[in-house]
């Protein structure tokens, strides 16, 4: 008995010990992973290897892989007529585990690397006639971002600010096609993640749990260095995939005006992929016209390895058939409906199913029936119920904003011709303030907030003067409570990207009074510019762009006293609120009662505190 004893003294000891020692090594870790600094380059091993040949091939690796990965696809390439005399690029991209390189900076060298063989040999007066690109995983989606780039930048479809800057210095003007872009005519993508990654059903358990674990440290990351880790980029609704996304339609649309033929891409799909679902790797919205391609006995890694006899020689016959398949008879599916004028979307707040917006949806529908000349679709689609905890979260309001996103681009595509325009209420207004940070392809015309939970200071200008946004009307309400003791709380202290634009209104409005409105007061609390007797004034504006005043009965001239002046010191009262819970809690652990009560009663009041900040 006493072995027992002090061998599970020793077990506890020592799982206590390595926690805590795994801790000390995470923390280091963080310290000490940093990215590279601006001046060092992150892709290595750019050279160009081969034949001399007059085909270039750049193979991209997966995550978590290297450049010599890919050497069986080059095999498979060598022992081809075609290839067997071809250049190759192979880098090694920073795609480890936990790097924090920027996606921008890798598409640059990349393209600069590329630019400088097809300068070279133009030079040597020997140029390339082709160029095929081929990734895997991530790497296939770097390979399709080398050729928007290479079509030039188009207006509607704006590069990435950063990568603008690091484009700059090239020879190349950004929004003009680089010589080598008429030369691709072919993209390959093996277990490409054209929607990007998501934890979904289709995942083992194993497999989820270790990505929510994934998912987590990177959050960790995240706050500690300010940038997302490069494998957030390629999240479902992330900047990096959204706007490649949005790209890819843009530069598809106008290929023809810059004289540039449309490349053949080929997605050849594992067909027992456990990593990603199959509706993360089938874009049919904007790869509409890829050829998809099932490779048997493969998953999401070993797609690439061709040397086994049976499943290695399956997918070496795919790969063949990649790279041979004729691509004039594909007939693009036509998603897209190009006589829609106008996209509403209408998108509710926290602790709400969004009932509501239908309602508000078909409102515009009305009032626009008798206008031939204006066909409108609307979006209303939910992201659920989001509690009060979630919403304090940095990285459970991202991933509404990815979500978000990813509705957009889909309208997008379905809707090419169609200005877009955004009714949001409380969280819903977030969303859309942070997509005009975050996604510089985002455009919308009309913008209407009802309780924002922005930040008062948003520089509205900064969208307004890139004709990105074209009028803002914000409605404030007189005892929104909600947003003048919460949101308005955490922009006080400055700790996160929250404010109370619902409650004092955007200080903006006053330098741009032609373009972004206040409306003071409506009567009502967190909901009451939605209101039905506001449907009317709302739906005008968003046909119209003019800011139609409400029906007077609706409009107070200030707000109500109890609101109006705690609001002045909502941090205090959260912190009052804090005390009292802290008081109460060590109220009922003195309580001189059984403990058997004492324990039902302390569980019964973690477990109210929880339904509150979780499920209402």
């Amino acid at each position: 008995m006493e072995i027992e004893v002090i061998y599970q003294f020793i077990i506890q000891r020592l799982f206590i010990l390595l926690c805590f020692l795994s801790l000390i090594l995470f923390i280091t870790f963080i310290l000490y992973h940093k990215p590279a600094p601006d001046d060092q380059k992150v892709v290595q091993n750019t050279a160009v290897t081969g034949g001399k040949g007059d085909t270039l091939v750049v193979l991209l690796h997966a995550y978590t892989a290297r450049g010599d990965k890919l050497g069986e696809i080059r095999e498979v390439l060598d022992s081809l007529d075609e290839y067997s005399d071809a250049d190759f690029i192979i880098p090694d991209l920073p795609f480890g585990l936990f790097s924090m390189e920027s996606s921008s900076k890798v598409t640059a060298e990349l393209v600069s690397a590329i630019d400088e063989a097809w300068d070279n040999r133009v030079q040597s007066q020997n140029p390339y006639k082709r160029v095929l690109l081929i990734g895997h995983s991530i790497g296939a989606l770097y390979a399709r971002k080398l050729f928007i780039v290479a079509c030039g930048e188009n207006e509607d479809a704006r590069f990435e600010s950063d990568l603008r800057t690091l484009l700059a210095d090239s020879a190349y003007h950004v929004d003009k096609p680089r010589p080598w872009a008429q030369a691709v005519d072919r993209i390959v993508q093996l277990a490409g993640m054209n929607r990007g990654w998501s934890i979904s059903h289709h995942m083992s358990i194993p497999r989820a749990i270790q990505m929510e674990i994934g998912v987590f440290a990177g959050r960790v990351f995240q706050w500690v260095y300010g940038r997302p880790p490069i494998i957030f980029t390629i999240r479902r609704g992330a900047p990096f995939i959204t706007q490649l996304r949005l790209q890819w339609l843009s530069m598809k649309k106008q290929a023809h005006e810059k004289g540039l033929s449309n490349a053949l891409t080929v997605q050849l799909l594992g067909s027992i992929d456990d990593l990603v679902s199959p509706e993360d790797n089938l874009d049919l919205i904007s790869g509409a016209d890829f050829i998809y391609m099932d490779i048997p006995m493969s998953g999401h890694s070993n797609v690439v390895e061709m040397s086994d006899p049976i499943a290695g020689h399956a997918r070496r016959e795919k790969l063949v058939e990649a790279l041979e398949v004729d691509g004039s008879e594909k007939k693009q599916q036509d998603i897209a409906d190009e006589t829609v004028s106008d996209v509403v979307f209408v998108i509710h707040g926290i602790r709400d199913e969004g009932y509501w917006t239908q309602k508000i949806a078909r409102k515009v529908l009305e009032l626009n029936k008798n206008n031939p000349n204006r066909r409108i679709k609307t979006e209303t689609s939910s992201y659920g119920y989001f509690p009060l905890l979630s919403f304090l979260m940095p990285g459970k309001r991202q991933e509404k904003v990815e979500w978000f996103m990813d509705r957009y681009t889909e309208a997008k595509a379905r809707y090419p011709e169609a200005r877009f325009h955004f009714i949001g209420h409380s969280h819903g207004t977030y969303l859309l303030a942070k997509a005009l940070q975050d996604y510089d392809s985002v455009r919308f015309d009309q913008v209407l907030f009802a309780g924002s939970v922005v930040h008062q200071d948003y520089e509205w200008e900064k969208f307004i003067d890139t004709s990105r946004v074209k009028h803002v009307y914000n409605f404030e309400a007189t005892a929104d409570w909600v947003v003048a003791f919460f949101p308005k709380a955490i922009q006080s202290i400055g700790i996160q990207d929250l404010g109370s634009a619902g409650h004092d209104g955007f200080t903006v409005a006053e330098q741009l009074p032609g373009k972004v409105k206040n409306k003071s007061y409506i009567i009502g609390g967190h909901s009451a510019a939605i209101q039905e007797a506001m449907w009317d004034s709302i739906a005008e504006f968003v046909l119209t762009g003019e800011f139609v005043t409400p029906p007077e009965l609706l409009v107070a001239e200030d707000q109500e006293f109890y609101v109006k002046w705690p609001a002045k010191i909502s941090p205090l009262i959260w912190l009052v609120g804090i005390l009292l819970l802290v008081c109460l809690f060590n109220y009922l652990l003195k309580l001189d009662i059984r403990e058997w009560k004492k324990t039902l009663l302390l569980t019964l009041y973690i477990y109210g505190l929880w339904i509150i900040l979780t499920r209402v």
